[in-house]
């Protein structure tokens, strides 16, 4: 069902070109680290819930968008584990999204688990046009995984390998975390080691961080939780650019490494601050029309009964979005770029926001240049090797230097 369009955004309908992300939020079991929005044992809410994502849909391709064809760029199914989903259930859903069907060449990824992933899913994936898949191992140590409060097992995670393989998926990547409780570099190598092996075109590392409401930062907290040494980690960080650059691999931004042609398009939308909607619980959105030319921000509420409220009074997130200025927008410019290993380009960013206050900013963080945690090389800025290793603290630091 499609709400009426108020008066008031009907003038505003602007572009049409984005990345759609659908976040799925249904987990077997939560992660002892996750903080995404997630719940598990909720399976049963599923299909109501693709029902609510639908009519979010709907509200917005009747009331934000502008007349003619949507151009979506990418699409992302997050959680969550969307591969907990039934054939069914992501069928009905990626009707939904595109009822003339998925356009050919688009990037349509979707995440899956180890032990949720079947041959006949992959197949029933490929044909509905999701050419993309996404696989959470996090390790390859039945030790680590339960340590995480994964549900897979080692034997598990090689068998999904093997299945995506099999099934001659092209595109796909494998998610792996370091850091973790207990771990050693040498541990760390020998799952490295394993991502190296797969065959997978492109791989996320991610060092593991602790959010207080989660299992981790409680432990964490108490003084249960025992992290490596800060050396470990630094090691571990070498480790992984030297053997993934020896295996080929770009190291493209600061958790993705892809052989060349196998970046994630989706990804680099976010990075370089192009439009996305996301559908769903928690989901954000940076969209930019008539009434926001700097782009606009909103969030879906996290829980399920917020989400189904918004959708049956029609109150979407998305009609009190919040504009950006300028100034923020090239803050944020910014602080999205400096995730790329190559950085951002100094001079589009010239012509889209004016050379006086691109230099501006320039001149508040040059102190970051001086003490070698950023660096200008062929037009770009970007965090130097040194910088890299500390990038959220130094985000904070600009943050603050252009506050």
């Amino acid at each position: 069902m499609k709400a009426t369009p108020p008066k008031k955004v009907e003038k505003e309908k602007g572009g049409n070109s984005f990345a759609l992300y659908i976040h799925l939020p249904f987990c077997r079991r939560r992660c002892a680290y996750c903080d995404f929005v997630s719940y598990a044992g909720r399976e049963g809410e599923i299909s109501p819930y693709i029902e609510g994502l639908l009519r979010e849909w709907e509200a917005i391709k009747a009331i934000l968008l502008s007349d003619g064809p949507v151009e979506i760029t990418s699409c992302y199914f997050g959680g969550g584990t969307p591969s907990l989903l039934n054939e069914d259930q992501v069928e009905v859903l990626v009707s939904g999204l595109f009822p003339e069907g998925v356009s050919p060449g688009m990037e349509f990824s979707l995440e899956a688990n180890p032990e949720s992933l079947t041959p006949s899913k992959l197949g029933f994936y490929r044909r509905l046009g999701i050419n993309r898949i996404s696989l959470g191992v996090q390790s390859f140590s039945d030790e680590f995984l339960r340590c995480l409060g994964r549900v897979h097992t080692t034997r598990q995670a090689a068998e999904a390998i093997e299945m995506v393989r099999k099934g001659g998926w092209e595109n796909w990547s494998l998610d792996l975390m370091y850091g973790l409780p207990g771990q050693s570099p040498a541990a760390f190598e020998r799952d490295l080691a394993r991502v190296l092996d797969s065959g997978a075109p492109h791989f996320s590392a991610y060092c593991l961080t602790i959010a207080p409401e989660t299992p981790f930062g409680v432990q964490a907290a108490q003084g249960r939780l025992q992290l490596p040494p800060e050396r470990s980690i630094l090691e571990m960080m070498d480790l992984l650019e030297k053997r993934a650059s020896r295996a080929g691999f770009l190291h493209y931004e600061t958790s993705n490494f892809s052989r060349p042609g196998f970046a994630c398009v989706h990804n680099l939308a976010y990075w370089h601050l192009e439009p996305y909607i996301g559908l769903g619980l928690g989901a954000v959105s940076y969209f930019r029309d008539g009434s926001a030319p700097w782009g606009a921000h909103w969030e879906n509420p996290t829980d399920f009964e917020g989400y189904a409220k918004m959708a049956r009074e029609d109150a979407w997130a998305f009609l009190e979005r919040t504009p950006l200025t300028r100034e923020e927008a090239l803050t944020e410019a910014f602080l999205t770029g400096l995730r790329l290993i190559h950085g951002i380009e100094i001079g589009p960013l010239v012509a889209r926001f004016g050379g006086e206050m691109v230099q501006d900013v320039l001149r508040k963080i040059h102190p970051l240049i001086e003490g070698g945690w950023l660096e200008m090389q062929n037009g770009f800025l970007r965090t130097t090797s040194r910088g890299s290793r500390v990038l959220d603290a130094l985000l904070l630091e600009i943050i603050s230097d252009l506050s």
